[in-house]
């Protein structure tokens, strides 16, 4: 398995900025844009990113994001699942600093782990001397993700470090709508809310949800109101 197959595999449809409610989080969305725009030049600037945050802050949405802008640059990148790294090798690391992005995600989950860590770090380190681009992700601050290289930690802290924030109730609300525009539906506040009041709060809940609703509309012929919502049980 090599790292494109790894890009062809997770990039979802729905991860792109465009598709992505910044409230507290547009700094990040704003530097990642400018950063990708950089990829693959001669350009100055921050060639390390680290974004950290619960579950459901967007991680994995703008790491993807990041990808498919890249894409449709010209440039070729990669993404990593890491979480998924007990389904391949290391080797899925091997000439990856020939690619202008690379995204690591769930970088948490390879703690401890004696073979992960130094390949990771290794990678980082190529990266650096190719003047390539690493954005990657994880549970919590490079300093407290329990990995046991230490020079590990410094370097994916090397550049900017940013966390991302939970949306609130509002927000959440508008993230629903947004994402509901970008898929051509309309869903008006008043069906948001219901969702919101009725549903798991977490937006990977929400945003299942609405595929759902998308699928059975689309099926149905029907208007998204409430009583629609209420009878997909």
């Amino acid at each position: 398995m090599n790292a494109q197959l790894a890009l062809n595999l997770q990039l979802k449809d729905s991860s792109s900025f465009d598709n992505f409610l910044p409230a507290r989080n547009r700094e990040v969305m704003d530097h990642l844009r400018a950063a990708v725009e950089a990829a693959g030049g001669n350009a100055g600037g921050e060639r390390m990113f680290f974004l950290w945050g619960e579950p459901g802050t967007g991680k994995s949405h703008l790491l993807q994001a990041a990808c498919r802008q890249a894409q449709e640059h010209g440039v070729a990148p990669v993404y990593i699942p890491l979480a998924n790294s007990t389904e391949f090798s290391t080797a899925i690391l091997e000439d990856v600093e020939h690619v202008p992005l690379v995204c690591l995600d769930d970088v948490d989950r390879i703690a401890g782990d004696v073979v992960w860590e130094p390949a990771v770090f290794n990678l980082c380190e190529r990266q650096r001397e190719a003047r390539g681009t690493v954005i990657a992700a994880g549970a919590a601050n490079p300093k407290h993700l329990g990995l046991r290289m230490p020079e590990l930690a410094t370097r994916l802290g090397w550049g900017p470090v940013y966390q991302l924030h939970a949306l609130n109730d509002a927000e959440k609300l508008a993230a629903i709508r947004l994402r509901a525009r970008n898929r051509g539906l309309e869903i008006t506040e008043e069906v948001s809310r219901y969702i919101l009041d009725r549903y798991p709060r977490d937006l990977r809940s929400l945003f299942d949800l609405l595929e759902r609703i998308d699928r059975a509309s689309l099926a149905s012929q029907r208007r998204i109101t409430i009583p629609f919502i209420r009878g997909l049980g």
